[in-house]
């Protein structure tokens, strides 16, 4: 007991207790001003490592010296009578409660602080943070069980060497960063379509982070010179520009993707994300990590998202192919890639069914297979369980077998995921999934703003009922991503089902480049009004001028209520090889209950029955001609 009293007189315990509280003080110190001058996360630990090795010692001075008015003194050379250990007890019992303080204070601030910033997880309303959300997309809400993360959107990173592929090893070094990032669930990161959608544009990052409705950016750049490469990277707040992290890197190639993780771990960390080795371990493999099949994806995905702003992606789509194998044929992994590279083999089918370009038997069981298997291998490799659900909707729905169809429905929409939707999309509109899509359309913006496959949400937001909020939503989207005709083709028809569309003198216009409609769409708008002669006259010009596809005679036939001639185009595509697709495609995109009698297609009837869809199917385009 005297050697406790001893550590007590001599005030060890007191030095412990104080050297604690104020190593914690200091390590939050270093914590937040380091990254801020743009020290990296070794300087933090560094300090942790020094403030550990020196308690120990602390202790050991505490016990054999003694500070006195003459100085520090050895304590076995001090008057125990003329001791002032008991003055020094009392300074450092003052010490403890005011860093005690400090800390009870700091915590109390930061939890005020942060409840303060804190939304209601349901309400995008007009922050400084999420201007974008709250002026143009009122409707793209999150729900109230989600919860609300910090958002964040990586920018691509600037080329500033000229090499033959340096502007793609960017792009490419952009995505891995975006994916790293993505991996996070504390994070809502922006999905490449729509940060890549502001490459090339100098435009200032308030403006930027307002249209994709975040509260930070990351902005870099990049210079290859041989095998040496500078990158920089910065973390911005948005609301005032000011920069929270910012790093340089000189490596070589090799380090490359150490120096990727550094980044998305320091940017996650400045964002208050705790990493554990789980977390790590999932940022760590969600890329490519290979220099040479990143670049050929990205050369890739450049050629496919041009085919897609094109009238036929088909035309596009075997040069996008040919790079995403190349990129394959290094990381067979990537299964973005095996995804968007079935969408080739969909076109190949889809456009022979419908008769406007003919293929061979043999070429047509080839792009089934690679269609399929691609969607299988995609699915293996994905850890996305959302994505893995819709890639296993969207086979089925491909497939010459819907069984099971309804079930894996089911699973694939959920709430709050926003996972890639392709051929799935247009293929259950009108069989009662319609506000499934609309959520899932809503919380694709939400992570995506500037998606292609938004142009859908108008005709959804039709099938579910709701045609007006059809017209605003396309309002919307054209005001965020600017004219598109996909866009523009969605609005005409919300607008027809709306039925307010007579003092609109741009209704009748000719359909706009890069239409989807194969036809002029206008057919649509004379055969609402029951003016079919007028329709008929259009139809007669369009058809003057050749190259007519059956599933828009499908359509037309329907709107003008030709029933026998709807059910002779059906058949003629039901026999062929995919017609279930076509005809699917064209039930939901019509709208208008059956657009032809389903004993006419034997082959889809099959379909409907595996599946278990309701037949007639919903209407929400009431053509005055169409009496069936």
């Amino acid at each position: 007991m005297s050697f406790f009293k001893e550590l007590k007189r001599r005030n060890v315990f007191r030095v412990g207790i104080a050297y604690t509280v104020t190593a914690w003080l200091l390590l939050q110190v270093t914590d937040i001003i380091f990254p801020r001058i743009g020290l990296p996360d070794s300087a933090v630990t560094l300090v942790i490592a020094l403030l550990a090795l020196g308690f120990i010692p602390a202790l050991i001075f505490a016990w054999a010296f003694e500070l006195t008015p003459e100085g520090i003194k050895r304590e076995k050379d001090v008057d125990r009578s003329r001791s002032s250990v008991p003055k020094t007890g009392k300074n450092l019992d003052r010490i403890i409660i005011i860093g005690l303080a400090l800390i009870i204070i700091g915590m109390g601030v930061e939890r005020f602080w942060f409840a303060g910033r804190d939304e209601p997880a349901g309400a995008l309303t007009a922050t400084k943070t999420q201007p974008a959300q709250a002026e143009s997309m009122p409707a793209l809400s999150v729900e109230e069980n989600v919860a609300q993360r910090q958002s964040v959107a990586v920018l691509p990173f600037t080329a500033m060497s000229s090499g033959e592929d340096d502007s793609y090893f960017a792009d490419g070094l952009t995505e891995e960063i975006l994916n790293s990032l993505a991996r996070l669930p504390e994070l809502l990161v922006t999905a490449r379509t729509s940060s890549f959608h502001f490459k090339d544009k100098n435009l200032p990052v308030p403006e930027i982070a307002a249209a994709l409705g975040v509260e930070h950016v990351v902005e870099g750049s990049v210079r290859r010179a041989g095998e040496q490469v500078r990158i920089t990277a910065q973390l911005i707040r948005a609301e005032d520009g000011f920069h929270l992290w910012s790093q340089t890197y000189d490596r070589t190639l090799e380090d490359v993707f150490s120096v990727q993780e550094n980044i998305a771990e320091n940017i996650a960390e400045t964002l208050d994300v705790v990493l554990n080795e789980d977390k790590r371990q999932k940022m760590h493999f969600s890329g490519i990590r290979d220099v040479e099949a990143f670049i050929a994806y990205q050369k890739g995905m450049e050629i496919f998202d041009r085919a897609h702003d094109s009238e036929n992606p088909a035309d596009l789509l075997p040069e996008a192919n040919r790079w995403f194998d190349r990129a394959l044929a290094i990381s067979p992994g990537i299964t973005s890639a095996l995804y968007l590279r079935t969408d080739l083999f969909g076109h190949i089918i889809y456009d022979h069914a419908k008769n406007l370009q003919t293929s061979s038997r043999a070429k047509l069981e080839q792009a089934y297979k690679e269609m399929q298997s691609g969607m299988a291998r995609a699915m293996q490799t994905t850890d996305d369980e959302a994505q893995r659900a819709i890639l296993d909707a969207e086979r089925i729905i491909t497939s010459n077998n819907w069984t099971g169809l309804t079930a894996r429905l089911d699973r694939a929409f959920v709430p709050g995921d926003c996972p890639t939707v392709n051929w799935l999309a247009e293929g259950i509109v009108a069989f009662g999934w319609a506000e499934k899509l609309v959520q899932h359309a809503r919380d694709q913006l939400r992570c995506d703003p500037m998606s292609s496959m938004a142009y859908l949400l108008p005709e959804w937001e039709v099938a579910s009922g709701n045609p007006q909020a059809g017209v605003e939503a396309a309002d919307r989207l054209l005001r965020i991503q600017g004219f598109r005709a996909w866009v523009d083709d969605s609005r005409f028809k919300a607008s027809l089902a709306t039925g307010d569309y007579h003092d609109d003198p741009h209704m009748a216009d000719d359909n706009p480049d890069d239409s989807r409609f194969q036809f002029p769409r206008k057919i649509l708008l004379y055969s609402m009004n029951n003016d079919i002669a007028m329709a008929k006259q259009v139809q007669d010009d369009w058809l003057a001028l050749g190259a007519v596809d059956d599933e828009s005679l499908l359509l037309i036939h329907a709107a003008m209520g030709n029933r026998d001639e709807a059910n002779e185009v059906a058949s003629r595509i039901d026999e062929r090889f995919g017609g279930s697709f076509v005809l699917n495609a064209t039930v939901n995109s019509c709208l208008c209950g059956a657009p032809f009698d389903l004993d006419a297609t034997p082959n889809y009837k099959q379909r409907i029955a595996e599946a278990g869809f309701q037949w007639p199917p919903v209407s929400r385009f009431k053509y005055p001609a169409k009496d069936w």
